[in-house]
C-alpha cells in the first residue's frame, strides 16, 4: 500500500489525465471561436451545478467524523458563500456571467434543470449522502477542487476571445485561483484519512465517479450547443458512419410533421425534472442522512 501523500500525488496525475477534465468540448472552447449565444447555452446548462455545489459541502460537514475534517470543509464553504469574492456568493457571480451571455439568471431558476445537469447533480447528491464519508469527500475534493482549475484554464481563453470583460468572467478566473487553495485545504483533510487501503479505495472511487459524471455532463452540454447551432444535426454516428440510405431516411424524418414528436418527448421529459431551487432544497434535506454518532442525537 502506498503512503497517504504518495497516493494523493498519484491521484492528482490520474485526474489531470481523465477524459472528463480533457473533454473535447473544453479543447474546442480553448481553441475555436464560440459566440456569446453559444456561451449562453453553455451557461444555462452549467449554472445548476454552481447553485447546488454548496449543498454537497453542507452535507459532508454534517457527516464529517471529526473536527479536523469539519475545519477544512468550513474553510471551503466560507469562500463559496462569498468571503473571498467581496461578499458575492458564487451562484450570484455565475448569474452575472449568464446575464452577460444574454440569458436571465432569474428566469433560469424557475425552469426545469437540463437533463445533463440533473443527472450530474443527483449522482453527486447520492455520492455525498449514501456512500461512506470518504467517497463524498473524494467527489467534492479531488473530483471538483483539483479538476476545476484545469478545466477552466481551457474555458477562459474562449471567453476572452468572445469579448467578455474580466468582470463578466470573474466566476471562472476566481475559481482558477481559489480552487488551488480549496484543493490544498481538502488535501490536508484527505491526508489524515488515506492511510489504509480501504480509505484510499473510497477516496479514489468518489473521485473517479465524479469525473465520470463530469464527462457525461460535458457530453450533454456539447449536444445542447450543437442542437442550438444546428437543430437537425444532433445525430450520433455511433461506431460506424451512417449509410447513405440512413442519411436519406433521417433527412426525410427531420422534414416530416412527425418530427415534432421528438420535440414533444423532450418537452415532456423536461417538465418532469425539478428547478434549481427544488434541487437545492432536496440537497439540504436531512431526511435519511447518514450522520456520525456524535451528531445523530443533535439533529432532529
Amino acid at each position: 500500500m502506498t503512503s497517504a501523500r504518495q497516493f494523493l500525488t498519484e491521484l492528482r496525475v490520474e485526474i489531470e489525465r481523465h477524459p472528463g477534465v480533457n473533454h473535447l468540448l473544453l479543447n474546442r472552447l480553448a481553441t475555436a471561436p464560440f459566440s456569446k449565444q453559444d456561451y449562453r447555452v453553455f451557461a444555462e446548462n452549467h449554472i445548476p451545478l454552481v447553485g447546488v455545489f454548496t449543498t454537497y459541502l453542507e452535507v459532508l460537514l454534517l457527516r464529517a467524523p471529526d473536527s479536523e475534517a469539519r475545519l477544512w470543509l468550513s474553510k471551503v464553504l466560507v469562500d463559496e458563500y462569498g468571503e473571498g469574492s467581496d461578499g458575492h456568493d458564487h451562484a450570484t457571480m455565475y448569474g452575472r456571467f449568464l446575464e452577460a451571455c444574454g440569458g436571465s439568471a432569474a428566469q433560469i431558476r424557475t425552469r426545469s434543470v437540463p437533463s445533463a445537469a440533473y443527472r450530474f447533480i443527483t449522482e453527486h447528491q447520492s455520492l455525498v449522502r449514501d456512500h461512506p464519508f470518504l467517497v463524498g469527500l473524494g467527489a467534492v475534493g479531488p473530483g471538483h477542487e483539483w479538476a476545476i482549475p484545469k478545466m477552466f484554464d481551457a474555458v477562459i481563453p474562449g471567453l476572452r476571445r468572445a469579448f467578455f470583460t474580466e468582470e463578466e468572467i470573474a466566476y471562472f478566473t476566481l475559481h482558477v485561483e481559489q480552487d488551488d487553495d480549496h484543493g490544498a485545504w481538502l488535501e490536508e483533510a484527505l491526508a489524515g484519512y488515506a492511510h489504509t487501503r480501504e480509505a484510499q479505495e473510497q477516496i479514489r472511487f468518489g473521485t473517479l465517479a465524479s469525473l465520470d459524471a463530469r464527462k457525461r455532463f460535458w457530453d450533454g452540454v456539447q449536444r445542447a450547443i450543437v442542437r442550438y447551432r444546428q437543430p437537425q444535426m444532433i445525430r450520433q454516428d455511433g461506431e460506424h458512419p451512417r449509410t447513405v440510405l440512413r442519411e436519406i431516411l433521417l433527412l426525410a424524418w427531420d422534414r416530416s410533421p412527425a418530427h415534432r414528436v421528438e420535440s414533444w418527448v423532450r418537452r415532456r421529459a423536461a417538465a418532469s425534472r425539478p428547478d434549481i431551487d427544488t434541487l437545492i432544497e432536496n440537497g439540504r434535506s436531512l431526511e435519511g442522512l447518514k450522520r456520525p454518532g456524535w451528531l445523530a442525537s443533535r439533529v432532529s
